[in-house]
This record gives structure tokens, sequence and C-alpha cells, in this order.
């Protein structure tokens, strides 16, 4: 397994956020015409790849990596417990692992590249590929500041990695709801009640958590099925990496594709989370 994933400085972005020095990341005009792209190569399947960073139209950043002014950082988090790390390298390519019983969900992974030392710098726009808003800036950055982000990505092929689980307070005991969403990438919004988000937090693994996710995925199958079943160029679903990623792997499962006529997500949903019962349940 191998990918690339890439923003580009001209990329909208739903929020941003100021700095007081130019940064490569989506939705911020510092560098007009950069691009940050990191490629990925499996190492040992779910635990571990290989990460590589790349920056193009980006002078002042690909000046201070080739100064060793910086150091490149992949950080690991999931998004059900505290847990989170910094995998940080001094070379572009690096290797990035995980222990997936210490983190209990796929971790998702953010790829940036931070100062190593502090830097005291006077910006020359044309030399430094910034916007002419920063000629002449005087930069102090403190070691450890960020210059280039990334987006934010889960390498997950199965349903949970298009799966975001989201606290509802509103809603009352046991309901849920999936919600489609484009807002950063593809993914399914769980809007789950407080008693639902607290237990599969902690006990999705166990049958009853398995069968909540039961339900769950065949609804995000359902809306699959009914509103992405045709790929309609640039916009259709083979625009996001990770419906495509899950469709190799429903292809690889041999459960069809959600395009096909005779696709029935209660079925697939059943073959890749099959309802549990106990013994006392069959009497």
């Amino acid at each position: 397994m191998s990918m690339q994933i890439s923003i580009r400085a001209s990329d909208p972005a739903s929020g941003s956020r100021a700095f007081p020095w130019p940064v490569l990341e989506a939705g911020n005009g510092s560098f007009i015409d950069g691009v940050y792209s990191v490629s990925l190569k499996q190492k040992d399947p779910g635990k571990s790849f290989f990460l590589t960073h790349e920056i193009k139209n980006a002078e002042l950043v690909t000046n201070w990596i080739h100064e060793g002014k910086v150091r490149f950082v992949c950080s690991v988090a999931t998004p059900v417990s505290a847990y989170r790390k910094l995998h940080i390298s001094d070379k572009p390519r690096q290797v990035v692992k995980w222990e997936p019983d210490d983190l209990g969900s796929y971790p998702f992974f953010t790829p940036m590249i931070v100062t190593a030392i502090d830097i005291g710098h006077t910006v020359d726009a044309k030399i430094d590929g910034v916007d002419p808003l920063w000629d002449g800036r005087v930069l102090n950055l403190l070691k450890g500041s960020r210059i280039a982000i990334c987006s934010t990505f889960a390498l997950q092929s199965g349903v949970l990695g298009l799966l975001d689980f989201c606290l509802k307070e509103d809603f009352e005991s046991g309901q849920f709801q999936v919600e489609p969403s484009r807002e950063g990438g593809f993914k399914f919004k769980v809007h789950l009640a407080e008693d639902l988000f607290t237990y599969l937090k902690h006990h999705r693994r166990e049958i009853v958590g398995g069968n909540i996710m039961t339900h769950i995925v065949s609804a995000a199958l359902t809306h699959l099925k009914q509103d992405y079943d045709k790929d309609d160029g640039e916009e259709g679903w083979k625009s996001y990496n990770n419906l495509v990623a899950f469709a190799e792997f429903l292809e690889e499962k041999q459960l069809g594709h959600w395009s096909d006529d005779d696709f029935e997500p209660e079925a697939v949903a059943t073959r890749l989370y099959p309802i549990k019962v106990t013994e006392g349940d069959t009497n």
C-alpha cells in the first residue's frame, strides 16, 4: 500500500489560524503557490509506514530544510482517547509506528515541519517565495514553531476510518444519527447520545458495542448506496482517498460496491460487524 497526500496554500480551508510568521498550510496565503506533500509506503501493515515530506514553491521552508534548521514531525492521535504521540526526525523520510492495542481505535496522522532551533530572519519576499505582505518583516521563531502543516488523515481502509463519533447532548438515551460530511474530506458524522458515546468509547469491541456498530455501519452504507452510487468526476466519491480505499477494501472481501444494483447495506454491515448473541438470548 502506498499513497500521497498534498495540500496547496491556495486550497480552501474551513478555518484559518493566525501565525506571526509565514506558514505553508491550506487556506494560508503566506506562500502563494506553495505545496506540501507527504508520500506513504506501508512498512508493517496496521502498525507502521514510511513517510516522506516534500516542499515545493516555498523557498523559505526549503532553505531552512537544507540548512538543517527544521525537524519533520508526524502526530499520531486517536479521536476517542487522550492518546497522542509525536514522531520526530531530522530527515524528510521517517518511520511512523504505533501499537493498535494501546490506542483503542485506529489513529489519525498529521504531518508537519517545525523549527529545530530558535530562528531570527528578515524576510525578502522574492527570495523567500512569500507574499509581498511579508517583505521586510523581522521574524522570531522559537524552537518547535510550525512552519508547514499537512492534512490530517487516517489509513484505515475499512469503514471505521470513515466514522467521526460526535457527542450530541440533546439526543435522548440510545439515540444516534449518521450524516455524510464533506468538510475537510469525506466522513460520516455519527451523532450519539451521551450514553452511546460513552459506551462506544470504552466498549466498542464488546458484544453490545459491536451490535451498536452494526446499526451505525448499516446507516452509513445506506447513505453511500443512495447518494454516492455514481462518480461524477472531480466532485464524485473517487475524489476522496478514503472512499477509494474503502471501495478497494470491500472488493478484497468480495462484498461488492455500493454502486452495484444488488448491493445490500444491511447484508454488508452484518458481514463487517456480525450481530452477536449470548447463550441466554437464544432461549
